[in-house]
């Protein structure tokens, strides 16, 4: 528990400097928004153009570890999506909600974790799953919300709008650029690698404390209108932390029937917390983020024991 305490700990301390900072007045009431469009307009972007480009495809080329994991997270997110379209939510919405339930944290949680249990071998599928849920998930949930934020529109203005605006959504077209530049065999500059660097490595910092901002903000309406959202929030972490895992294990072992030790990875990346992403489409989108941020912040703090729990039964 001490190993995984260690590495969820530097979380906390990001939502908590962006809690304390809106409280105290440090950071004013528009600093979540301002610093979530810092994180998805440059910092995200260079994050998911830096994984792409420097992605060597034979390596990741793992079909059955990529089978699971597509798996694992495409039916979660469905199945989410089809559950709050069915509660009445707009597809923008439920989108967002499918996400959260679906999205590990892979990146401040799942490279450190597999890398302590794992050794270096764990490089490559962490990386596999990274790919699947900041650049594939991400992009079919954008392209969702597009859609649904141009329902009103006749069919052929609707796809229109939907390919114009997804296509000038810089994440989309970052990881497509990076693709690009892989394919090609190009070497960036040392100083073009040195500015993703910098900006890439302030993604997740700053999305956290975005996250600890919102909550700040929101803290003080919550007892009033939010039961619902909080139950709903709860669903979705229980989903995330319980159902996903188990999904994934079923898929690992019993459906493709995996090499043991890459099937226990795919579990437990599958059982890890969920990361910002979905916050910072919330904020971008300009949807209500109460329940995303409860997710995030309630999968991080439980996922404390269930990873324990995981690793202690591996």
């Amino acid at each position: 528990m001490l190993n995984t305490l260690s590495i969820l700990l530097p979380i906390f301390g990001l939502i908590a400097a962006g809690f304390i900072s809106r409280k105290t007045g440090v950071l004013g009431p528009t600093a979540a928004s301002e610093l979530n469009r810092y994180v998805v307009w440059l910092a995200l972007p260079a994050l998911l153009f830096d994984i792409m480009a420097h992605s060597h495809w034979q390596a990741l080329f793992l079909p059955a570890f990529i089978n699971v994991y597509l798996l694992g997270t495409g039916v979660i997110f469905i199945l989410i999506l089809l559950w709050r379209l069915h509660q009445g939510k707009h597809l923008a919405d439920a989108s967002v909600d499918g996400v959260a339930a679906a999205y590990s944290n892979t990146g401040y949680v799942g490279f450190p974790l597999l890398f302590l249990v794992f050794g270096s071998s764990s490089q490559v599928p962490t990386t596999i799953a990274s790919i699947i849920v900041v650049c594939i998930l991400f992009s079919i949930a954008i392209m969702l919300i597009e859609t649904g934020l141009q329902a009103e529109k006749a069919l052929h203005l609707r796809l229109k709008s939907v390919l114009l605006a997804v296509f000038r959504n810089p994440l989309v077209v970052s990881p497509i650029a990076g693709v690009m530049i892989a394919a090609s065999g190009f070497i960036l500059p040392n100083s073009v690698e040195t500015f993703l660097n910098l900006l890439s490595d302030s993604a997740s910092p700053c999305a956290l404390v975005s996250l600890g901002l919102f909550l700040a903000s929101s803290h003080s309406q919550s007892a009033k209108d939010n039961d619902n959202e909080k139950y709903i929030a709860w669903v979705l972490t229980f989903t995330k932390l319980a159902i996903q895992p188990l999904l994934v294990a079923v898929l690992a072992f019993w459906v493709f029937d995996m090499d043991r030790t890459l099937a226990m990875m795919a579990v437990l990346l599958a059982a890890l917390p969920t990361g910002t992403g979905p916050f910072m489409l919330a904020e971008f989108y300009r949807r209500d983020a109460f329940i995303t941020a409860q997710t995030i912040m309630f999968s991080t703090v439980i996922s404390l024991f269930t990873l324990t729990l995981l690793l202690s039964l591996m």
